[in-house]
């Protein structure tokens, strides 16, 4: 039986092996602390450039050392792990710790462990919950951690609780106020009752839209997730190489495409990509399709990703909003 600071070690191990392309942090931040110092260099030692009061936006530059984590000080053997990030606001740039910011929208999962979640963040929060047999709704909610005993992990974890009591299907934390009511043609299906299968494995393609709620007669976007490669018996497993997922926007002619294999791209490209579709339907409200998409890129564990239209950028129809990080055994 794995103790609570044995998971946390593979939490950190696999984000430390995690130094490629498969690594991802928000294009912005937000300062979540009631103030942040920006340092010079990434250090907690070093020059101050400026204290940043909470709810300062932040433009993401780079990470140290290809996001690493490290300790906030490394001279004290209790102080938190994090990343140094680089990052700009309209007068300064300079060095934070990332324990103190959070992308400007966050994906979680109720009753889900949190392994680095210090306090909750003073964000808008929503949970997407079925409203009906065919529809998804958008509410807002109250967040809290609250410390329970796990057999699994051995010890007390903190588990994100809301004050709802239906089980939402996931949680959206954002900087900005969101639309509440319907978000999504769900309901109580799911990618896997509708389509067979949510697996985006080679040969498979499945259809994601923004729905329509009661009275919308609006038609909408409906684009489609293809995903090709080569599968073949290599030394008695079956290897997949030259994986691609293309997502195809059925409305124009010619169908136009984009390719998101970047997003789902495993660390080491011997392992089979393992892609499938989890969510669909239109959280920002501007009448195309929004998903969340689960791959496995790493070593242990896997990642749910929230993909939304309106951070789309110029040829573009989806980019990548948040991760959720699930840890493996």
């Amino acid at each position: 039986m794995k103790s609570y600071s044995t998971l946390l070690t593979l939490f950190l191990a696999c984000h430390l092996s995690a130094q490629n392309s498969s690594v991802f942090f928000a294009e912005e931040f937000v300062v979540t602390a009631n103030s942040l110092n920006l340092r010079a260099e990434p250090d907690v030692n070093s020059a101050k450039v400026a204290v940043l009061p909470q709810g300062s936006l932040l433009q993401f530059l780079e990470a140290w050392n290809n996001g690493q984590y490290t300790q906030t000080d490394t001279t004290d053997e209790n102080a938190p792990f994090g990343r140094w990030l680089k990052v700009r606001n309209k007068k300064y740039t300079g060095w934070v710790f990332d324990l103190y910011v959070t992308g400007t929208t966050e994906l979680y999962y109720e009753n889900s462990p949190q392994f680095d979640m210090q306090s909750i963040s003073p964000l808008f929060w929503y949970g997407v919950y079925a409203r009906d047999s065919f529809s998804d709704e958008l509410r807002k909610v109250q967040v809290r951690l609250a410390e329970e005993p796990n057999t699994f992990y051995g010890g007390t974890v903190k588990l994100l609780k809301t004050n709802q009591k239906d089980q939402s299907k996931f949680l959206i934390a954002s900087n900005t106020a969101l639309t509440i009511g319907y978000c999504g043609p769900l309901g109580v299906f799911d990618p896997n009752q509708m389509f067979s299968s949510k697996s985006l494995s080679p040969g498979n393609q499945l259809s994601i839209y923004p729905g329509n709620d009661q009275n919308d007669t609006i038609i909408k976007a409906t684009y489609g997730l293809a995903a090709t490669g080569c599968a073949r018996l290599e030394n008695n497993f079956v290897r997949v190489t030259d994986y691609q997922l293309m997502l195809l926007d059925y409305t124009t002619e010619p169908i136009t495409t984009q390719n998101l294999t970047d997003w789902v791209r495993t660390e080491m490209p011997e392992v089979n990509p393992s892609v499938d579709l989890l969510w669909f339907g239109d959280l920002d409200r501007d009448n195309k399709p929004d998903a969340i998409i689960q791959d496995c890129p790493y070593e242990i564990g896997c990642r749910a990703s929230l993909f939304l239209s309106s951070k789309a950028k110029p040829g573009e129809y989806l980019r990548k909003a948040c991760e959720f990080y699930w840890p493996g055994d």
